[in-house]
């Protein structure tokens, strides 16, 4: 299959989503891989007691769906490579979540010096009650 020229395959306004549920069981898989020992991650007693009233995600585990979301669907357009991001947290997720993790293209331009099209995105992480947990930025290189 032909691709069609890098400035083509994206545009402002494209979008991706995909939805996670966090069960109890993710949480604290996530967190052992991660090295992340806090106890409201992998404790539910601790979870429970905290302020969130169970156990909680680390931020790390969205930061990577998310981070994971966008890479997959730009490398189905090229080879994407990461350049920069950042995250604020705004809520916890809680364990029996489901967030929507979306991205969406808001930039492109091609950049010479790298050889390929600078794709800016803006993303958010929204729980079934409507409410955002985490917001994004993240700026990716896309080349033949």
């Amino acid at each position: 299959m032909t691709l069609p020229p890098l400035a083509q395959r994206v545009a402002r306004g494209d979008s991706v989503t995909r939805h996670h549920r966090y069960d109890a069981a993710d949480i604290a898989d996530f967190a052992h891989r991660a090295g992340d020992h806090n106890p409201v991650h992998i404790d539910q007693a601790a979870g429970a007691a905290s302020r969130f009233g169970k156990r909680i995600a680390a931020a790390e585990h969205t930061i990577s769906l998310m981070l994971g979301l966008a890479a997959s669907w730009l490398a189905e357009r090229g080879t994407a490579i990461g350049l920069g991001c950042s995250f604020r947290f705004t809520a916890a997720v809680r364990e029996g979540d489901t967030l929507e993790l979306m991205w969406q293209v808001t930039d492109t331009y091609f950049k010479s010096s790298l050889g390929g099209v600078i794709v800016c995105f803006e993303g958010s992480a929204t729980n079934q009650d409507d409410l955002v947990a985490m917001t994004g930025k993240l700026e990716m290189l896309l080349q033949e």
